[in-house]
C-alpha cells in the first residue's frame, strides 16, 4: 500500500502540468514516505543485528524490508527476508 502511495506521488510530482505548490506538497509526501521506509529498515537492522546502511538501499529494497517486517510472525523468516532484500 505504501509503495502504491509512493509510486503515485512520484508520478504526480513528475507531471509537468502541475502547479509549483502541488509539486512541493507531493515531494514532501514522498520524502515522508521514504523516511518511514528508512526508519523501518533501521529498526529491523537493530532488532536483528544486521550491519547495513539504509542510505545505500534502493526504494525497492526498502519496501521489501518493510514488507518483511509485517509479513511474518517468525523472527527467523523476517531476518532471512531482510537479508535476501539486501542481496538484491
Amino acid at each position: 500500500m505504501r509503495l502504491k502511495i509512493l509510486a503515485t506521488a512520484a508520478a504526480l510530482a513528475l507531471s509537468t502540468s502541475m502547479a509549483f505548490a502541488d509539486d512541493a506538497m507531493m515531494m514532501k509526501q514522498m520524502s515522508d514516505g521514504l523516511t518511514m521506509l528508512e526508519t523501518s529498515a533501521k529498526e529491523a537492522f537493530t532488532k536483528y543485528g544486521i550491519e547495513a546502511d539504509v542510505m545505500t538501499l534502493t526504494l525497492n529494497q526498502l519496501a521489501e524490508i518493510s514488507g518483511a517486517m509485517t509479513g511474518s510472525n517468525n523472527d527467523a523468516d523476517m531476518k532471512a527476508a531482510i537479508e535476501a532484500a539486501l542481496r538484491k
